[in-house]
This record gives structure tokens, C-alpha cells and sequence, in this order.
């Protein structure tokens, strides 16, 4: 299998660039450890963390396959250097997982301040330069208004434009009339 030049600039990163002298050998097994890794199981290996002391390496972290995590003790003991292998790998959430959950945060982050752009941009259009005392989140398809706006009718203007405004299913209002104490 051909290890993407992405991986391997990882692995590289993986290993510290001051290291003592004392260290050298177990740096080298490190990185031959993670090369290992990534040649057998790709980018699931780069989940594993791998320490080495005096040739006796720890296999820990998580990866997302139960593969990975089942062979690669015996891949890191088939390294020249290796006296042994502890492993604590754990199966679940490993970098494709955390890729995936990150995308997802991101695209809800996304959606979010779409929403409230769009919302505060129909505030503008409704009740002017007020919609700038108005504070705007979303979450979701649910909006929160919070702030002073200075009567009534401009409350009942924002709350009614807000409700009106494609995407929403829910409006939490939290403004007050009158002037903001100051």
C-alpha cells in the first residue's frame, strides 16, 4: 500500500525535533514503529501513540478499526529494536471519527451563523438601526433575541419578522423595552 506524503509528514511530526542523545535509538524505533503503523493499517495508524524507553514500546491512543487495533502489536514487534509491546488501544473515536465529528460541528457552526445572518439582515430591512441593539443566536432552527429596543412596536415588528424568516421554527425572546440602563 502506498502511504499518502500527508501521513508520512505526520509520522515525522510525530516524533520530537530536539531529541537527547540517550533517547536516539528509541526516536529511531519510534519512527520505524510508525512506519510500520501506517504501512499496514493507514491513515486509522495515526491515532496510535507510541512511546519507546530502552526498546519497550506502548501502543496507546484510538483508532477507528478493530484491525488496527488487533494487529498492531505484532506489526510493532516485527521492528528491529522492539524488546517488547504493551498495547492500549482503544477502538472508537480515532481520526476518521474526529474527522467526521469536526466536519460536523463545522457545518452546524456554518448553519448557524447563516441563520443569523439572515435573521439580523430581515431585522435591518424591518425595524432599522434598532435591529442593532438586537443580539441574534441560532441553534438550529431555534432563534434567541436578546436586548432593549426602544417601544413596543418595535419588539412586536422583531419577533414578527423573525418568526416570518425562512429556517425558523422556534424564537426565544429576551428583550426588554425602553432604554438600557447605562
Amino acid at each position: 500500500m502506498k502511504i499518502p506524503k500527508l501521513a508520512v509528514m505526520l509520522a515525522m511530526l510525530a516524533v520530537p525535533p530536539a531529541l537527547p542523545a540517550a533517547s536516539l535509538d528509541d526516536a529511531v524505533t519510534n519512527l520505524k514503529v510508525r512506519t510500520v503503523l501506517l504501512e499496514k493499517f493507514g491513515t486509522d495508524a495515526l491515532g496510535i501513540k507510541i512511546d519507546v524507553a530502552s526498546g519497550n514500546v506502548v501502543l496507546s491512543g484510538s483508532v477507528d478499526r478493530s484491525r488496527t487495533r488487533d494487529g498492531a502489536k505484532a506489526a510493532a514487534r516485527e521492528v528491529k529494536g522492539v524488546s517488547s509491546v504493551e498495547e492500549r488501544i482503544a477502538v472508537g473515536n480515532g481520526p476518521a471519527t474526529k474527522t467526521r465529528v469536526a466536519s460536523r460541528r463545522a457545518k452546524t457552526s456554518w448553519e448557524n451563523s447563516m441563520l443569523e445572518t439572515r435573521v439580523k439582515a430581515r431585522l435591518f430591512e424591518q425595524v432599522g438601526e434598532n435591529a442593532l441593539k438586537i443580539r441574534v443566536e441560532a441553534r438550529g432552527t431555534t432563534v434567541t433575541l436578546e436586548g432593549t429596543v426602544p417601544t413596543g412596536n418595535v419588539r412586536a415588528t422583531a419577533l414578527d419578522t423573525v418568526r416570518a424568516t425562512k429556517g425558523v421554527s422556534r424564537v426565544v425572546e429576551r428583550l426588554s423595552v425602553g432604554q438600557k440602563a447605562g
